[in-house]
């Protein structure tokens, strides 16, 4: 089940979820940051009403992050 969960500066806890709606998910990178996008659904209501998670990240810390993983998977093998 996809979902996405937030806190706030303020401490509170927000979540998105997605259940077992149909996911949509794109991946736009830059030369700074990585943004992913996440939309459920898209096949049934318009878009003002779609559930949705975007995640913008540097992009120097998401191939940090996807290297280590990369190699705990490959010593996992």
């Amino acid at each position: 089940m996809a979902h996405a969960i937030i806190r706030g500066k303020n401490g509170r806890r927000y979540e998105v979820e997605f259940e077992d709606a149909p996911v949509r998910v794109e991946v736009h990178a830059s030369e700074e940051t990585v943004e992913i996008f996440v939309e459920a659904d898209f096949e049934t209501h318009p878009e003002e009403r779609r559930r949705f998670a975007i995640i913008n990240i540097p992009r120097h810390l998401f191939s940090e992050a996807t290297g280590r993983t990369a190699r705990r998977t490959a010593k996992d093998r």
